[in-house]
């Protein structure tokens, strides 16, 4: 994985550890005056000179790092490695391409085109010139849940019997048009992200990208095993899931009957914790709504940033990351109690031991998907 902590499991598991931010501000161009936002952005120096092959090279990485990670200890035969289907999750794709291409354009023609389509394409070629795979690719854009169900997807796609491996990919790269549709929402903080903080005044975005191979079970297996998980779809708002929490339990109900297990099984939460005011409404009475007993929970987010369309996989590989080394992260960014809420995350990390945890994802335009990975 590679995000705004670090580059790989280690670094990111480190910079966590430390406290480590690397929030930076970005200015966003072609309003009245030049804005500024916070934003994580991933650490990259650049070789190309043209603004259109630096965005390329960008992407480019930030899936050729994630990839040689998740496959360089694993040996796979060349001919699973080239039939085994891809899963992407992204909100983004290519656009960061396709943006700075158009201003280019612009300048030689005032009447370009719009954005072209650098969607899905772009990555898919790029994957099978490099890495040579030649098998099923499937992309994933339902908004922030992407990634959490490119997982399903795979899961689906294993325990039907058509692979015993499936490659997850959950991407995430900066652009302009997502960073400044978010600003005109007035959804993104001022500062830094507060998940479920009473002073919580929105989101900060971020990039990276996040890679799991996943395979079928085998009798013996340790680790971490991916039970089960559930997708639906609130029709409450375009923006947002209903902040009663009603969606929510819902789909998490689902997850659990899914993976045949009752809400005292799970142990602890990896929730969505996006820090806007509604959205953690919702899940906070989500949860509520769901266990008698809430388990500790935490957020990701304050550390990498939102990763939108990638973080069901990004967050999936981080959580994975803590699990192994058995321990659960502090939520950050926490500091004062909202008795509205009635909850609050963990603020100190945890020791993480055996047992079902649960992943929850939110997404923007009223999708809604759970997960549950198991430690043995």
């Amino acid at each position: 994985m590679i995000t705004a902590l670090g580059r790989g499991k280690q670094n990111n598991l480190q910079s966590m550890a430390s406290g480590k931010g690397l929030y930076r501000t970005q200015i966003l161009k072609g309003f009245d005056e030049p804005v500024e936002v916070p934003y994580l952005a991933v650490e990259h120096d650049l070789n190309t000179g043209s603004p259109g092959d630096a965005a390329l090279e960008h992407l480019q990485w930030l899936l050729d790092y994630a990839i040689d990670e998740a496959l360089g200890d694993v040996e796979l035969s060349d001919d699973v490695r080239k039939n085994m289907p891809l899963f992407i999750g992204s909100s983004s794709y290519g656009i960061n391409i396709g943006e700075v291409r158009y201003q280019q354009s612009l300048q030689s023609d005032p009447a370009a085109a719009p954005i072209p389509l650098d969607g899905f394409t772009q990555v898919g070629n790029h994957l099978r010139e490099k890495y040579g795979f030649l098998g099923a690719d499937y992309a994933y854009n339902t908004a922030c849940t992407s990634g959490a169900n490119a997982l399903l997807g795979a899961m689906a796609t294993i325990a039907e019997g058509r692979s015993d491996y499936a490659l997850v990919i959950g991407l995430e790269t900066f652009n302009t048009t997502t960073l400044a549709g978010f600003f005109g929402m007035q959804l993104l903080a001022p500062e830094a992200m507060r998940p479920f903080d009473k002073r919580r005044e929105g989101l900060v975005l971020g990039e990276g990208c996040g890679v799991l191979l996943l395979s079928a079970a085998r009798p013996g297996d340790a680790g971490i095993t991916f039970c089960g998980g559930a997708s639906r779809c609130d029709t409450h708002s375009i923006a947002a899931s209903n902040p009663d929490g009603s969606a929510i339990a819902l789909v998490m109900r689902d997850a659990l009957q899914q993976s045949n297990m009752s809400a005292d099984d799970i142990v602890a939460i990896k929730a969505h914790g996006t820090g806007s005011p509604l959205n953690d409404d919702g899940e906070a009475a989500g949860m509520t709504q769901v266990f008698t007993t809430v388990p500790p929970f935490f957020s990701l987010k304050s550390y990498i940033g939102h990763t939108l369309g990638g973080c069901g996989v990004i967050e999936a590989a981080l959580m994975s990351a803590c699990l192994a080394e058995g321990r659960l992260p502090a939520s950050a960014g926490f500091e004062c109690f909202d008795e509205s809420l009635g909850l609050a995350p963990i603020t100190q990390a945890q020791a993480a031991g055996k047992g079902h945890y649960m992943l929850n994802f939110f997404g923007f335009g009223g999708n809604n998907c759970s997960l549950i990975f198991r430690v043995q």
